[in-house]
């Protein structure tokens, strides 16, 4: 009886230790990608995982799937990535125009602006007009990058607005004509 109980208690033993030693290979980001970007080769690496199936990682070979889609949200390094975490859907989507507009710092939040931010289009009034006394027609976008401040001191902030807005928008920001707020998130 003490044999049997040596030689269970050794196959036990090391059933475990070659459970626990299985890994599998998945996709980890490697370096930042923001929301709305195309995912490249270089964002990322292969990461090997004690399999767990509370965990849905992409497998490594479906690599190659993956690369060319774009983020559905802010990918940081160091993360394993998930389907959820990317999309077929290039910017900027149907029904929408992505507009690059350029502010001085006077007419841009001091908070750092992130990708998904959602944010209203102030239009400023033109040199001959008074200042507005009542709201004006603003316009409902979403940030989907800030960049940093050029020389001039000017930011410009790529956003997403309906299509009927675009144009406006856009010879407004060439103008130096709109502010931008952000809205409270969900």
């Amino acid at each position: 009886m003490a044999v049997a109980m040596v030689v269970l208690g050794a196959l036990g033993a090391a059933y475990l230790a070659t459970s626990l030693g299985q890994t599998t290979s998945v996709i980890a980001v490697a370096q930042p990608v923001a929301w709305g970007q195309t995912i490249t080769a270089a964002d990322l690496v292969e990461a090997r995982i004690a399999a767990d199936p509370t965990l849905s990682p992409v497998p490594y070979t479906d690599r190659g799937q993956i690369i060319g889609r774009t983020a559905a949200t802010d990918l940081l390094p160091g993360t394993l990535l998930t389907r959820d975490a990317t999309t077929d859907q290039r910017l900027p989507p149907p029904g929408r125009q992505l507009v690059g507009i350029g502010l001085p710092a006077v007419q841009l939040p001091g908070t750092p602006l992130r990708p998904g931010d959602d944010v209203l289009l102030v239009p400023l009034p033109t040199d001959g007009q008074a200042a507005p006394t009542a709201p004006s027609v603003t316009v409902a976008a979403t940030v989907v990058r800030a960049g940093e401040s050029g020389m001039d001191g000017r930011r410009v902030v790529d956003v997403l607005v309906d299509e009927a807005d675009g144009p406006d928008v856009a010879a407004r920001a060439a103008a130096g004509l709109i502010a931008l707020v952000v809205v409270a998130g969900e």
